[in-house]
């Protein structure tokens, strides 16, 4: 077998120009390999089984570099017709989803007093109700979310030895052997590692070898334009967010022929690939984990994904509950947001009668400007303009209000995959439960809705609020830090 694959992939023979083939240490790395597989007489206890087991990880972080460097570099014109390409599809996507929409009536007021509306509909009270009959969280389960979650926020760091050390913080459990800190649209940035601790026991006892893929949210001008395609294009019998299918699509193909390579060098059965992202990093774990479940029998896909957008088709999303799962923060408007949505709540903002609020305001606001200027104001001056205004907003906007009430909603086609965990404030602390996907159908427009979306403030806090109320241990922290 070890002369199998020296022969498929040229390990030991002198590199051609241009083809990727890899160096004359390759010899020594087969040898360290073969010392690890065919050595299963020894105990698994000894220095050696450890040394042998962190002989493995520098080999397969070898290996990564081997097979990455036979893939072509890209200059800087290229990643510029790349951008401006991508720039071009976004904004035909826009003109597409947007375009018939006259933007004129979205009035700035309209805005503010539809908040104030909705938050007396959408109500502490009223999503404990929704959520009466899901089956809550446990602390567990959380705990094991927050580890994931930590995870997921190494791969916004700026450099590779900043998640190495943060990997080292998270009990030392997974190795780094590959990390792409550059993007491009379709392209998001990502880290590869491996089960450090149990790894040498794995590869004895067990056919599987653990992979940890974790794949990087928007950061930079490239991931908006992966997020700015949000047609929704045919995937896998059904339809899917045309940049994050992009973006997972790529996942696939770039990192296929490395995975089958430590599968082979392993001598295991499968793969165990655990797949975590926030965001955008989300959506294409989960596209990618369809790609691998269906299309590869020697990998099996996990996914684990914080404020993944509005991403598959109803039947799509609901084939993959039994491998991914999605945690939504509260009001977060990503997993809710796709283009019909979008235009749903334009449209709800447009068409809601907030003149009577307004004029309210308006008085007030008359009545406190008459009463602090330095010199007197006629009180049939203020009353005056307010008559003035109110007449204006009668007969202009209140016509357009109308008109709006009239439109018609879009059908909404994309919501987030697989299983959904809703944690959410009801009023004293966090409860989090698990809640059909078909509930993100629609905008929770709310003060919260961008906060709630981030790492840091939005889930990180959620989860902690949970575990502090559930366990009454307002000094509880997670054993590891996320900043």
């Amino acid at each position: 077998s070890i002369a199998k694959f020296v022969n498929e992939f040229n390990i030991g023979k002198e590199p051609k120009k241009g083809n990727g083939a890899y160096s004359n240490e390759g010899f020594d790395f087969v040898k360290a390999f073969q010392k690890a597989f065919f050595a299963s007489n020894k105990d698994q206890n000894t220095e050696e089984s450890r040394e042998m087991a962190v002989d493995f990880i520098q080999k397969a972080s070898e290996l990564t570099r081997y097979l990455q460097s036979g893939k072509a570099k890209r200059g800087f014109l290229e990643l510029h017709d790349a951008m401006m390409k991508a720039l071009g599809e976004v904004t035909e996507s826009v003109w597409r989803n947007f375009g018939h929409i006259d933007w004129h009536r979205l009035k700035p007021f309209s805005i503010a007093y539809f908040v104030e509306h909705m938050e007396t509909l959408i109500t502490p009270s009223w999503k404990r109700r929704a959520h009466a009959f899901a089956p809550t969280v446990s602390a567990n389960e959380v705990k094991e979310l927050h580890k994931a979650l930590y995870l997921t926020n190494l791969a916004y760091l700026d450099t590779v030895e900043e998640i190495k050390q943060g990997l080292k913080q998270e009990s030392s459990e997974w190795e780094l052997i590959y990390a792409q800190l550059k993007n491009a649209p379709g392209e998001p940035a990502h880290y590869i590692a491996l089960r450090k601790e149990p790894l040498l026991h794995s590869m004895v006892r067990q056919d599987s070898l653990d992979v940890l893929l974790v794949i990087r949210g928007t950061k930079d001008f490239s991931d908006v334009l992966s997020d700015g395609l949000l047609d929704a294009v045919e995937f896998r019998g059904g339809l899917g967010h045309a940049g994050l299918v992009q973006s997972g699509k790529f996942i696939v193909d770039h990192h296929i022929d490395l995975l089958h390579s430590l599968l082979k060098m392993a001598k295991k059965e499968k793969i165990k690939l655990t797949l975590l992202g926030h965001s955008l990093g989300a959506g294409a774990a989960a596209i990618a984990a369809i790609i691998f479940n269906e299309d590869q029998k020697a990998i099996d896909a996990n996914v684990i994904g914080f404020g993944c957008p509005a991403l598959l088709s109803e039947e799509l999303s609901k084939a993959a509950t039994p491998y991914i799962t999605t945690i939504i923060s509260d009001a977060d408007m990503i997993p809710r947001l796709s283009g019909p949505t979008l235009i749903n709540a334009v449209f709800d903002v447009m068409s809601y009668d907030w003149i009577e609020k307004g004029l309210t305001d308006l008085r007030s606001g008359l009545e406190f400007i008459r009463t602090n200027m330095p010199f007197d104001i006629p009180v049939e001056h203020v009353e005056s303009v307010y008559k003035y205004i109110k007449q204006f907003l009668d007969d202009n906007i209140k016509i357009e209000i109308e008109e709006m009430a009239k439109a018609t909603r879009e059908d909404v086609v994309l919501m987030p995959p697989g299983n959904c965990i809703h944690f959410y404030r009801d009023g004293v602390s966090v409860t989090g439960k698990k809640i059909s996907c078909e509930f993100f159908d629609s905008l929770e427009i709310s003060r919260t809705m961008l906060d709630d979306h981030l790492v840091g403030i939005g889930y990180n806090r959620m989860l902690l609020d949970y575990m502090r109320h559930h366990l009454e241990d307002y000094q509880f922290v997670f054993d590891q830090n996320i900043v």
